[in-house]
């Protein structure tokens, strides 16, 4: 009876440390391995297929919440925008676009406002449930920086969605 009880135990100590420290853990992974430059292991921990699905997602209801204020040339426009941001997510979700994101806070560091370029990056980890969490970044200034999705795969995580803005 004691071994049951003893077995019980250890088996909930796992699965509360896997709980807790699992989405630590698989972030501080995706950040080791972006700052090492290390795409393969990178590529692992990433679900592209999602992350691109999501982004694009994402962009098509910004446009349309844009095209929806105005008339024929904004719907154009819309078209046009969407075309083009298809094109860019393509381009930019990528291991080495996503290593930039994760070491830096942006896609290019270039194109980082000056007041941010330079600074650290620190990661936060907010959980959303058994099966989700987000990992939020911020810059040294306390400027909010992009947010990372997450969904369980298996005992593992894979990154599914980005937000470059405040994530909000």
């Amino acid at each position: 009876m004691r071994k049951m009880f003893a077995l019980l135990v250890l088996v909930a100590v796992l699965a509360g440390g896997w709980y807790f420290a699992s989405p630590w853990l698989a972030m501080k992974g995706l950040v080791d391995d972006a700052q090492a430059g290390d795409l393969a292991s990178l590529e692992e921990r990433i679900d592209f297929v999602t992350l691109r699905e999501n982004t694009r997602n994402e962009m098509r209801d910004q446009i349309a919440q844009r095209e929806g204020r105005g008339g024929l040339l904004d719907r154009i426009g819309g078209e046009v925008a969407g075309r083009i941001a298809n094109e860019a997510i393509n381009r930019a979700v990528t291991p080495e676009g996503l290593a930039a994101i994760v070491v830096s806070g942006g896609l290019a560091a270039p194109l980082i406002p000056d007041a941010l370029r330079g600074q650290e990056v620190s990661w936060d980890v907010e959980r959303e449930g058994i099966d989700s969490f987000r990992a939020v970044s911020t810059f040294e200034d306390g400027t909010p920086g992009p947010v990372l999705m997450f969904a369980r795969d298996g005992l593992g995580w894979d990154m599914v969605g980005i937000t470059l803005g405040d994530g909000g």
